[in-house]
């Protein structure tokens, strides 16, 4: 009788092990089947709010070198205030933030979009500035600010990482009374590129 209980154990438990191998059973981390679906899903492009994580940046273009030099970005007071741009060649800007837009939408200017106009990435966000006051020192009169001798009306920047895995840091100047976006061409002066140093 005891060799009987045995072996209707060994059975049972033989046809248990059979049993569990014809489920399909797959190893942990295995895939049940094919995969035919393509991945969609894209990493979001690292960007920051301009003046909060960095604020010293190397002219990189050669509009930048020639009439900013590098840029020191700082904020006056509480985040949502005032923005100081201080250029090393002797022009300082003070702007109020008062929009952020995709950098992909219209920036009024000929029909391109921001990132057309910032030689950036359409998939950040672009921060929209109205200009306060732009301070030339005396030896900078003569050749004026970032729209040459016009005033600096707005102000278009974007901060990001780039294909190459650098930060960056891309200024529009406007010099129109129309803000970037608003319809009317915003006079669009130049555009400026830095890197974090």
């Amino acid at each position: 009788m005891r060799n009987g209980v045995i072996a209707a154990m060994a059975a049972c438990g033989l046809l248990l092990a059979c049993d569990g191998q014809d489920d399909g059973d797959v190893l942990s981390g295995q895939r049940p089947s094919t995969v035919v679906v393509a991945e969609t899903r894209v990493d979001a492009v690292p960007q920051e709010e301009p003046a909060v994580a960095r604020s010293q940046w190397r002219a990189v273009s050669d509009q930048s070198r020639t009439v900013t030099g590098n840029l020191r970005v700082s904020l006056e007071g509480a985040r949502g205030g005032p923005v100081v741009f201080a250029f090393a060649n002797g022009i300082t800007i003070r702007a109020q933030p008062y929009n952020v837009v995709p950098a992909d939408s219209r920036s009024g200017a000929g029909g391109q979009s921001f990132a057309a106009v910032l030689g950036g990435d359409p998939r950040v966000d672009a921060y929209l500035y109205r200009v306060i006051r732009e301070d030339l020192i005396r030896q900078r009169e003569a050749q004026g600010g970032l729209c040459g001798t016009s005033q600096t009306r707005h102000m278009a920047v974007s901060e990001f990482v780039d294909g190459s895995g650098r930060w960056v840091f891309k200024v529009a100047a406007f010099r129109g009374e129309s803000q970037p976006a608003a319809g009317d061409d915003p006079g669009l002066c130049a555009a400026y590129a830095y890197t974090a140093q």
